[in-house]
């Protein structure tokens, strides 16, 4: 598929994925905003601790049998769902675990019932944290073998999903903390099953002399192979989101939950951003993955640019509709709360702005085998969004306004420090030669098989 055609079948992924999960975050907010901020920060608590405990499975398989799958022809790419969900579905089990570990820090919250509270995030969370990534993954594969609109189809079926799911449960006055995520987790073992299916008929049109590379290639998934790569891809992921967790956690000891609050009703209206970055990230991740794989600066940059360019405008354009209360803002109607505090939407949406433009330095460092220089990167930028939020959250006290910028303002040093160092790592990759150091991490391709551009 072109990448003139490719491009917006990963927008509209990328937006129906995230509509779910937007749709279902508006009616938390509508729902405790008003009577119960402390239920609410623990919401978007749980919510943290749900994407670090997914990034286990995501980190230390998928995405490096995402890169092995380059081994192959691009219509062949997607014989490997089966292999790689048997993989993930153990790790993601494991990462449920995790979760119920991770979480345990807020059950010493006073104003909180574990039993009403507590307890339907953290179950809900669980089943989601297992077929999240796979949902994720399976998406990605799709994107990789050149189906980006079957991607975005099993992505509709995610929304549609997890609309009705709310629907039937508000119905059915379920108590509300069962729901938002509920409805999520309901939604992704859907969505999930769809993948699959639509995974197996594009698998019937792959020529049979493809299969044998298919073959070869799907036999040298194991542990042994992925997990090399896949175990500083999952340090960084972890280190990454569970400093997302600790910071929100900081944010609601040092400042208050009501500030927590008040920074992710923000972060919910500033998500489109994000999402056009996964979007462009479905679509442009494989050519650039391809390019520092070939030590090719030139379209490496090309790529990048592209990704930039497409980031600055949306931020820019965003920032003019969303960023203020405004007459001609639709979401100040909708989510108030968010812009209670003047400047929170708009340093939120910058934040993110950030953060999707170091998207292609972490894919070209991914695809260059340096997983290890990645990890690098990614901690010294964490630290100093940790710092910050600290500072900032400690500073605020008891002021809950000044205590939400913590979030934004600590997010949007983590883009900053991602870009700064990731490009530092990225001249050494593309001006020194191969050395034993730089190709540990390289997972065994299949032989004789060139990879075609997506």
């Amino acid at each position: 598929m072109k990448l003139s055609r490719a491009i917006p079948a990963g927008l509209v992924d990328a937006a129906l994925a995230s509509l779910a999960t937007f749709v279902l975050s508006l009616y938390a907010i509508a729902t405790w905003e008003g009577d119960s901020p402390q239920v609410l920060g623990m919401y978007f608590l749980y919510m943290s601790a749900f994407l670090m405990a997914s990034a286990v499975p995501n980190q230390l398989l998928f995405v490096p049998a995402e890169r092995m799958t380059l081994n192959v022809e691009q219509a062949a790419r997607v014989h490997f769902f089966g292999r790689i969900a048997k993989l993930g579905i153990p790790a993601g089990a494991a990462a449920a675990v995790l979760l119920l570990l991770a979480t345990l820090v807020g059950a010493s919250k006073p104003e909180i019932s574990f039993l009403e509270d507590q307890l339907p995030f953290l179950l809900t969370a669980a089943v989601a944290t297992v077929f999240s990534p796979l949902q994720n993954h399976a998406r990605r594969l799709l994107h990789l073998a050149g189906r980006s609109w079957a991607a975005a189809n099993v992505s509709l079926v995610q929304a549609a999903t997890a609309a009705v799911a709310l629907v039937v449960l508000v119905a059915a006055e379920v108590a509300a903390q069962w729901i938002p995520i509920g409805s999520l987790a309901v939604a992704n073992v859907v969505s999930v099953a769809t993948a699959a299916v639509l995974a197996r008929r594009a698998g019937r049109h792959v020529a049979d002399a493809e299969l044998d590379a298919v073959a070869a290639t799907r036999n040298a998934m194991t542990y042994r192979k992925l997990m090399p790569t896949g175990r500083w891809l999952v340090a960084t992921g972890v280190i990454s989101l569970g400093n997302n967790f600790v910071v929100e956690s900081a944010v609601a000891s040092l400042a208050s939950l009501e500030a927590l609050a008040l920074a992710g009703a923000a972060k919910t209206v500033a998500q489109p951003i994000l999402v056009l970055s996964n979007g462009l990230r479905s679509v442009l991740g494989p050519p650039s993955m391809e390019a520092a794989r070939d030590r090719d600066r030139a379209a490496a940059h090309r790529v990048r640019r592209t990704f930039t360019k497409l980031t600055v405008v949306a931020v820019a354009a965003y920032i003019a509709v969303a960023g203020f209360d405004w007459v001609g803002n639709p979401l100040a109607r909708l989510i108030d709360g968010a812009y209670a505090v003047p400047f929170l939407v708009a340093l939120s949406i910058v934040a993110n702005g950030f953060n999707g433009a170091a998207f292609p330095g972490r894919l070209e460092l991914i695809g260059a085998s340096r997983e290890k220089q990645l990890f690098g990167a990614d901690l010294r930028a964490n630290i100093a969004q940790l710092v910050f939020a600290v500072g900032i959250a400690a500073a605020a006290g008891s002021n809950a306004a000044a205590g939400s910028f913590a979030r934004p303002v600590a997010f949007a040093a983590l883009g900053v420090g991602r870009i700064l160092l990731y490009a530092r790592q990225l001249d050494v990759h593309y001006e020194d030669p191969p050395d034993d150091e730089t190709e540990a991490g390289t997972i065994p391709q299949a032989p004789d098989v060139i990879p075609p551009s997506v």
